[in-house]
């Protein structure tokens, strides 16, 4: 599935910061990724040095949480991820299942974690 037209034009060994998010624009120096599955396959296809996450993704889509559950379950691997979601709640959640797959061994413990609001 391609997400969006300019990612194949990024080389395999530079790394990119990544924007999850269906409804804000998209911050400099960021790819957008409006869906949790396009996130995913940019994550799991490229070098990403920070990804940054919403938790609501529109009416019925998957979420940041369903996108934190596949990425520990996967073994994935980013430099840091921000959190800049207003959901509190939700951002709760994703925080929790970042530290359980942190002491369950499914992802590196060392991984930054970084709230930064929207």
């Amino acid at each position: 599935m391609l997400c969006i037209g300019r990612i194949f034009k990024l080389e395999r060994e530079s790394k990119m910061n990544v924007y999850m998010d269906d409804q804000r624009s998209c911050p400099f120096g960021y790819v957008p990724a409006t869906t949790v599955e396009c996130a995913l396959q940019m994550v799991r296809d490229y070098d990403v040095n920070i990804l940054s996450l919403d938790f609501n993704m529109g009416w019925g889509a998957k979420n940041g949480l369903d996108f934190v559950e596949a990425f520990c379950t996967e073994g994935l691997y980013v430099n840091e991820i921000h959190f800049h979601t207003n959901d509190v709640i939700g951002m709760h959640k994703m925080k929790q299942r970042m530290d359980k797959g942190k002491e369950e061994g499914e992802i590196t413990p060392h991984l930054v974690i970084k709230y930064v609001g929207s």
